[in-house]
């Protein structure tokens, strides 16, 4: 204990130093304490030790000369770390972060030399080139509804019209739109609005009453062939991301027709179809909610010309856009009524019709009376007139459409009953569960028009 004493006061009082990068004995440690120069603040040490360590070399090699070497081999940021190092014992949790929060940047990093290469350029980021759809949809978005512009009329000598070009704040964009956007302003204005070429030429060959035209693009104007009219017509031209967002298509034909509904749609339809004759068939949707299929059904039935259609409260509207675009102008060669409510329709019944349910869902499904039978076994002429229920295709025909079947076969006498409701099957293969509804009504239709024009040659 007394030579250790003494070995630390001779350390302490002797003017000769030993320097070492891990201090590990005894002597090292006491020199560490008692040594003024750690007693300077944090930072400062390590570069008194490097300048220290650089004076005293073993093999006897020129200071500057080795100090040179090291500047050029080791960065500025070895103070950071050789500090990191020293006080790794001293600080308990010393952390890289605590250490290095207050060093500035500039000296992490080491300076690029004058005679050093310069650094390659950085490559600018990729530029990203929009897609046509990308630019349509920034400008619907970017599109306002006032614009500093005026409305301007214009003469074409080409189609010899006159149109407008249509500016968003004119009052006739903003009734235009709410027009074609809404059907609750259609039916108050008592309008309907036709999109596409096939359509408007349709709605004008099956008499409607043309009010105006709009348009994105004069040349498609030359595609009617009811030019002479066109003249007496207003026509107005509007920018084509206006049209896409009037339109309720994916891709906008570019023209939009509007005709006034007439006073009596009855008497239009029967002119239209003064020249087929009409089979004694009433066909009844209950719960046909897709107007894609509602307007398929409707172009079927007046293709097979039956008497008349009828919806129950559920199914899509017929005047539906896409109603209307589905049915391709048969709404104007067949009498539509409807939607109604379920206890109306006794009211538009016959006597002594029968009543043919297409439904699949429930096969061999004989309940309240209802026979089975394949579509193309049913003795369709029994009977003056056939009253055809189709469903949708999730459900089906409801129970509620039954019972009432039900109460107007037995208004008929009890012995007929059974033969007058009757549930027509379909069969699939390949383990298909069901046709579509506009499909199924195809397949029941032309085989009940067979069937009847059989009959009306034989008798």
């Amino acid at each position: 204990m007394i030579r250790t004493w003494k070995l630390m006061r001779f350390c302490a009082q002797t003017s000769f130093r030993i320097r070492f990068y891990r201090q590990l004995s005894v002597v090292s440690c006491v020199q560490q304490k008692l040594s003024p120069s750690f007693f300077a603040p944090r930072g400062t040490r390590a570069s008194e030790v490097m300048s220290e360590v650089q004076s005293v070399t073993a093999d006897g090699t020129d200071k500057k000369q080795m100090a040179a070497k090291r500047e050029h081999s080791e960065p500025e940021s070895w103070g950071a770390e050789d500090e990191l190092l020293n006080n790794r014992k001293i600080i308990p949790n010393l952390k890289v972060s605590e250490l290095l929060k207050d060093v500035p940047r500039s000296k992490l990093r080491p300076k690029r030399k004058s005679g050093d290469e310069p650094r390659e350029a950085a490559k600018p980021a990729p530029v990203h080139r929009k897609t046509a759809i990308e630019k349509d949809t920034l400008q619907i978005l970017q599109h306002r509804y006032q614009d500093s512009n005026e409305s301007e009329e214009r003469y074409d000598k080409e189609l010899k019209v006159r149109y407008t070009i249509l500016q968003s704040n004119d009052d006739r964009y903003r009734d235009l739109m709410m027009l074609i956007g809404s059907r609750k302003n259609r039916e108050r204005e008592r309008m309907l609005v036709l999109e596409g070429r096939r359509l408007i030429m349709d709605g004008f060959q099956a008499g409607l009453r043309l009010e105006a035209i709009v348009t994105s693009d004069l040349k498609l104007l030359a595609e009617l062939t009811f030019k002479p009219k066109l003249k007496s017509c207003p026509i107005f031209l509007v920018k084509r991301h206006t049209m896409m967002e009037w339109s309720t298509l994916t891709t906008s034909p570019g023209l939009i027709g509007i005709f006034g509904e007439p006073s009596n749609m009855s008497e239009l339809v029967t002119r239209n179809a003064a020249g087929s004759k009409r089979l004694p068939v009433t066909v009844v949707c209950d719960n046909i909610r897709e107007p894609n299929n509602l307007g398929s059904i409707i172009r079927s039935c007046a293709a097979v010309s039956v008497r008349e259609v009828i919806l129950l409260k559920g199914c899509a509207h017929p005047w539906d856009l896409k109603c209307l675009r589905g049915g391709t102008g048969a709404h104007f060669r067949i009498p539509i009524y409807g939607p109604i409510e379920t206890y109306q329709l006794p009211e538009h019944m016959r006597a002594g019709s029968i009543f043919v349910v297409a439904d699949n869902k429930k096969t061999t499904d004989e309940r309240n009376g209802f026979r089975w039978k394949h579509y193309d076994r049913i003795d369709y002429g029994s009977a003056d007139h056939i009253v055809l229920v189709i469903g949708g295709e999730t459900y089906g025909v409801s129970d509620d459409i039954r019972n009432i079947i039900c109460q107007l076969a037995q208004s008929d006498g009890e012995q007929l009953q059974h033969d007058r409701k009757i549930l027509a099957h379909i069969p699939l293969a390949n383990g298909v569960e069901s046709l579509n509804t506009a499909s199924a009504l195809s397949v029941i239709l032309y085989e009940l028009r067979r069937t009847l024009l059989q009959l009306e040659d034989r008798t």
